[in-house]
């Protein structure tokens, strides 16, 4: 059964992985189109009204025209469609949301060809907010054809200019939004010691963070997220032993280039060392934990701005 062979033109899409993102990715495509999933953690049977649960994944993977994967990282990648590809029916639409590792995805994409299979990698940012408002942006990689076809289904969980095409090779999405993630830790990292050393010389924290951010050191982190941080927020929907898998990718990454990465090389240390303090628990900002550590103070909002009557 081919992508676009389904009953009146609906697609019917399988969604694996129904985790902090799957679920509700699940459920924005679950509103117009009929949805089957399948999670490894069978707890999550139910997770989604109205999606059709598969008792295994070879049973959904033969019923689905498009299988979209939704998974914590390469490893499960791998597992995944191991079983997955073998049960996919040829001239299917496989779309991965996984950021993950482009050897990986290379190879799986070279073994879905040989089976005839379409792939698109398409690995996102954003929010579980931002699943539900419709505002993920994607990076999307794969053959002109085989994009087409997904884009609709994207389109569905994307912002207006939330599709950034990456290129023809399927790795390409990979490779981009592992380097987008890079910066992102790398900027967090030193936003945060930029901010230590202002507030240890005292400059108030929100005074110092307007300024920052509306200065030639802007940047996202400064815009989106260190208020989050000013709070006492460690984003703890992201492991910090994810944060190194994907900093190691990058390393890896690096070294087939044959580009010295000094800048990069000194976060992932960091972030390492996070990761040996903090054990592999949830909190992407974790480096910044063990930065408030060294200096003796914690990066927080001043009382006056918090409202605090003792103050």
């Amino acid at each position: 059964m081919g992508p676009m062979n389904a009953v009146h033109g609906r697609l019917m899409i399988g969604v694996v992985g129904l985790g902090r993102m799957g679920t509700p990715i699940t459920e924005a495509l679950r509103r117009d189109l009929p949805v089957g999933v399948f999670d490894a953690d069978l707890d999550r049977r139910g997770a989604v009204p109205g999606a059709r649960w598969f008792p295994t994944l070879p049973a959904l993977a033969e019923a689905v025209d498009v299988l979209i994967t939704v998974l914590p990282g390469p490893r499960e990648l791998s597992a995944c469609m191991a079983d997955a590809l073998p049960a996919l029916s040829p001239g299917s639409l496989w779309i991965d949301l996984t950021s993950g590792d482009p050897v990986v995805t290379r190879d799986l994409a070279e073994r879905s060809r040989r089976l005839d299979i379409d792939v698109v990698s398409a690995p996102m940012g954003g929010s579980v907010g931002e699943v539900k408002a419709g505002g993920l942006v994607f990076f999307v990689s794969g053959q002109d054809s085989a994009v087409a076809k997904a884009i609709p289904i994207l389109r569905r969980l994307s912002r207006r200019d939330g599709i950034r095409r990456t290129g023809a090779r399927a790795e390409d999405g990979q490779i981009v939004k592992l380097l987008a993630n890079g910066l992102w830790f790398a900027n967090a990292v030193a936003a945060a010691e930029a901010m230590l050393i202002g507030q240890s010389l005292g400059i108030p924290s929100s005074e110092l963070h307007a300024l920052l951010r509306d200065s030639a050191g802007g940047s996202r982190f400064l815009d989106d997220h260190l208020d989050k941080l000013l709070e006492g927020d460690y984003f703890a929907t992201f492991g910090i032993d994810r944060v190194v898998e994907e900093l190691d990718t990058i390393a890896a990454m690096s070294a087939s280039a044959g580009v010295a990465t000094p800048m990069l090389d000194a976060s992932a240390a960091l972030h390492h060392q996070a990761l040996d303090r903090f054990g592999p628990v949830l909190g992407e900002l974790l480096t910044v934990r063990l930065l408030e550590a060294s200096a003796g103070q914690q990066l927080r909002r001043d009382p006056a701005q918090r409202g605090d009557p003792h103050q």
